[in-house]
C-alpha cells in the first residue's frame, strides 16, 4: 500500500467541512443558546428552569429521531441528510422571530430548529469515521475543534441580540445557517471505495495486506454492538459527561452576568469556553493515534471533574477563569475520544446507526443537565450546588470509561 501524492486526500476537503459545519451548529444552536436567557427571561418572564426545559425538549427529540437519522445516513449518505436538513434549521430561526408564546417558541425551537440541527453532527462524524482509519484521531480532533471554533460564535450572537435583539437576530442566523451549511453538507462523500479510494487516501498495490484496509465486512452490526458491554459502559459514561458539560457550559452566559460581568462580556467568557477546548480537542485526539484513546478519555474524565468542582468553589474572576481552563480542555478531549472510540470498537458500516442509538441513550444527559442547574440557580439563587452535583456525577463517568474495554471479536479498523 502506498499514499497517492498527486493530490490533496479528498478526505481532508470533508474535514475541513465538518469542522466548518460543527462551528456553525454547536456556537448557534447549543453553546449559543445561553444569550437568550436573559432576553427571553426580561420580555416574557420566563424562569431560567423554564428556558432550559425548552432546550432539554429539544434534545429529546433529537435523541429520539437519532437512530432515523443514523439509518437514513448509512442508506442515502450524510450529504443528502445534511443538504435537506439545514434549510429545515435556517427556517426554524427565521420563524423563531415570530413566537409570541410559551408554547409557539417551544414547537418552532423543537419542531424546526433542532430537527435541522439533528442532521449536522451524526453525518459529519459518520463521513469522518468512512474516509479516515490510522489518522482518525488527528481528523477527528481537526473536525471536533469546529465545535470549540464556534465559541467565536457566541460573543457575536451575544453582541447582536443586544444590538438588534433576539427577534432580528434570529433571521440574521437562519440566513447565515443557510448560506454556509448548504455548501458545507455539498463536500460530504459517504464512502471512500465508491470514489475509487481508500481510508487515509491509501493506494492499494497488487501486494497490499488486505488487512491493513478497513473493510465493511468486518464491522459489527447494530445488534452486536448493542449487545456488547463495551457499548454500554461507553454510552453510559458519555451521557453522564453531557449531562455535565450541558449543565455548565448553557448555563455560563448568565453564571457570569450574575457574578457582575455585562452581558456581551459574559458571551465572551462563555465563548471562550469553546476556545481553550481545542487543545483537548484537536490534540488530545492526535495523540490517540498513537496512545491508547481510553487512556487519555481516562485522565480527561478526572480533569473534568476536578475543574467543575474547582468552578462551584471559587468566587473570584481570576480563579474562574483557571478553573475554566482545566474544564475546557479536559471537555474537549472527553467530547470527542468517545466518538471516535466508537469507530474503533464497532467498525464503520454501521457507525451512523449505531451512533443514533446512542444518541437515543445519551439524551437522557442533555435533558436533566440544563434543567438541573436551572432549578437549582431559581431555587438557591446560586449554579454552586448544581456544579458540585455534576463533579461527583463526573466521577461515575470516569469510573465507566475505565471498565470500556475494547469488544472481544477484533475488528480491523
Amino acid at each position: 500500500m502506498k499514499k497517492n501524492k498527486s493530490k490533496i486526500f479528498y478526505g481532508w476537503y470533508i474535514v475541513m467541512a465538518g469542522t466548518l459545519g460543527m462551528a456553525l451548529s454547536s456556537g448557534i444552536n447549543f453553546h449559543g443558546f445561553g444569550n437568550l436567557f436573559l432576553p427571553l427571561s426580561k420580555e416574557f418572564g420566563w424562569s431560567r428552569t423554564r428556558i432550559s426545559t425548552v432546550f432539554s425538549l429539544a434534545r429529546l427529540e433529537n435523541g429520539i429521531l437519532g437512530p432515523i437519522d443514523g439509518y437514513l445516513i448509512d442508506k442515502f449518505g450524510p450529504r443528502v441528510v445534511i443538504v435537506v436538513g439545514v434549510p429545515i434549521m435556517s427556517i426554524g430561526y427565521i420563524l423563531l422571530s415570530k413566537a409570541d408564546s410559551f408554547l409557539s417558541f417551544s414547537l418552532i425551537y423543537i419542531l424546526g430548529v433542532t430537527v435541522g440541527a439533528g442532521t449536522l453532527h451524526t453525518p459529519i462524524q459518520t463521513a469522518v469515521a468512512n474516509w479516515f482509519n490510522k489518522k482518525r484521531g488527528l481528523a477527528f480532533g481537526i473536525m471536533w475543534s469546529g465545535v470549540g471554533i464556534g465559541g467565536l460564535i457566541v460573543p457575536l450572537y451575544g453582541w447582536l441580540v443586544q444590538v438588534y435583539g433576539w427577534r432580528d437576530t434570529s433571521i440574521i442566523i437562519g440566513f447565515v445557517i443557510f448560506l454556509i451549511g448548504v455548501p458545507c453538507g455539498l463536500v460530504m462523500r459517504h464512502n471512500p471505495y465508491k470514489y475509487g479510494d481508500y481510508p487515509d487516501g491509501m493506494k492499494v498495490s497488487n501486494d497490499t495486506d488486505n488487512d491493513s484496509i478497513n473493510r465493511d465486512d468486518e464491522s459489527y452490526t447494530v445488534k452486536e454492538a448493542l449487545s456488547s458491554s463495551s457499548f454500554w459502559l461507553l454510552t453510559m459514561a458519555t451521557g453522564l459527561r453531557i449531562l455535565v458539560t450541558s449543565g455548565v457550559s448553557l448555563h455560563l452566559v448568565p453564571f457570569f452576568v450574575d457574578m457582575g460581568i455585562s452581558p456581551v462580556a459574559a458571551a465572551g467568557f462563555a465563548g471562550s469556553v469553546g476556545i481553550m477546548s481545542i487543545p483537548g480537542r484537536f490534540g488530545l485526539s492526535a495523540i490517540g493515534d498513537y496512545i491508547n484513546k481510553r487512556y487519555i478519555l481516562v485522565i480527561c474524565m478526572f480533569s473534568l471533574s476536578l475543574g467543575v468542582f474547582l468552578l462551584s468553589m471559587v468566587n473570584s474572576l481570576t480563579g474562574v477563569i483557571l478553573a475554566l481552563i482545566l474544564y475546557s480542555s479536559s471537555q474537549g478531549g472527553s467530547a470527542v475520544i468517545p466518538n471516535s472510540l466508537m469507530a474503533d470498537y464497532f467498525g464503520t458500516k454501521y457507525y451512523g446507526t449505531i451512533m443514533g442509538f446512542r444518541s437515543i441513550l445519551v439524551t437522557f444527559g442533555v435533558i436533566a443537565g440544563p434543567i438541573i442547574a436551572g432549578a437549582t440557580f431559581d431555587n438557591y439563587g446560586s449554579y454552586k450546588f448544581a456544579f458540585m452535583s455534576f463533579a461527583f456525577i463526573n466521577l461515575i463517568a470516569f469510573v465507566m470509561v475505565i471498565f470500556s474495554t475494547p469488544p472481544k471479536r477484533k475488528i480491523n479498523v
